[in-house]
């Protein structure tokens, strides 16, 4: 059955590429969104950006799934699992890269490093703290990768440790090895950390049992969720992952960032005659549209840092010009609106002689 196989096979291959949603992705919430993760990160440049629209070419796609990670808006999805399952050595999530010779097996992955931060926070706020993967040399790989899977959860580790709160646990292993641990899965009681080896050889010379009821599927989200909403602890997380920072010297007030950002991530507030931007980390997926449209250039976004800036304090005032109300930061000592700064009316007056 030679046509069988080989349809068989396109579909499978089929069912490996992208699925864009166009709404989300930032170029169709602005027109000078500058993002160009998907672009930059493509192996074999299946997308292209030029200045009418974000293009995709499925006939060179290779299903990688590494735009998958890098998308801000969570505008690109790829159907993939994660195995996850339960040792006397604790949870664990299960997963291996198709470069080490197996291909449309459970938990293997065309990538590795297609896995999000969303992922790994969702999977360590159900207790799965121990990742257990099998690679291809990825050093060697065509593919590549600008951030890899061990990485992510560095980054992650940096932020628990500030905490104080329990890291998680990478373990990369060969195929074989791989694979007998996914075998020997088994629904027991955690205990206490190991060490890497330890974690290893405890996974090997546990019982067999059905591994089927303890692997379940995981789905990247239907939804943009900003990682630093899925950081524990929430009220006393001290590290995020994305904070965007308003330099008070540059900024005019204009409010562009308030009005676009699509998560409220800098938000306007106003408390009895007082007026302050408020910066909201956990809200932030770095999606750059705040950079974008501050013609001032006076927004940057810090990458897995603490919150040095929380809010930005407003002088409110009338403008000396035109009579408007405006506000700009109180640091700036403004008399003059953001527009009457950058027009001189007096240039628009004449006068008639008889």
């Amino acid at each position: 059955m030679p046509f069988l196989k080989d349809l068989f096979n396109r579909i499978q291959e089929e069912e490996r590429l992208p699925v864009v949603d166009p709404d989300r992705c930032v170029h169709s919430l602005i027109e000078i969104a500058s993002c160009s993760a998907c672009v930059d990160v493509c192996p074999t440049q299946a997308w292209a950006l030029d200045d009418e629209a974000l293009l995709f070419d499925a006939s060179v796609c290779d299903g990688c799934g590494l735009c998958l990670p890098v998308c801000p808006e969570s505008a690109v999805s790829i159907q993939y699992e994660i195995l996850t399952g339960d040792l006397a050595q604790g949870k664990f999530a299960l997963c291996a890269c198709e470069q080490t010779g197996m291909k449309h097996n459970q938990g293997v992955l065309p990538c590795v490093h297609l896995i999000s931060l969303n992922d790994i926070l969702n999977l360590y706020n159900q207790g799965y703290i121990q990742w257990v993967c099998a690679t291809g040399n990825c050093s060697e790989c065509q593919r590549g990768s600008s951030t890899t899977l061990c990485e992510r959860i560095q980054q992650i580790n940096y932020a628990l440790i500030e905490e104080g709160l329990p890291l998680i646990d990478y373990h990369e292993t060969d195929f074989a090895q791989w694979q007998r641990i996914q075998s020997r899965a088994e629904d027991t009681h955690p205990s206490e950390n190991l060490s890497r080896r330890a974690f290893l050889r405890g996974a090997l010379e546990n019982s067999v049992n059905g591994p089927s009821t303890h692997f379940k599927q995981k789905q990247p989200a239907t939804t943009a969720i900003p990682p630093g909403k899925l950081m524990p602890n929430q009220n006393r997380t001290t590290i995020w992952p994305y904070v965007p920072q308003i330099n008070s010297n540059l900024c005019d007030g204009c409010d562009a960032c308030v009005n676009t950002c699509p998560h409220n991530a800098i938000r306007l507030i106003t408390e009895s005659e007082n007026k302050f931007y408020k910066i909201r980390p956990e809200a932030c997926t770095e999606c750059g549209i705040c950079r974008d449209v501050c013609e001032r250039e006076a927004i940057t976004i810090m990458k897995w840092t603490n919150l040095p800036q929380q809010t930005l304090a407003l002088n409110t005032f009338t403008c000396l010009s035109c009579g408007n109300p405006a506000h700009s930061p109180s640091d700036n000592h403004q008399s003059l609106c953001r527009i009457c700064v950058q027009v001189n009316h007096q240039s628009n007056l004449y006068q008639v002689m008889d």
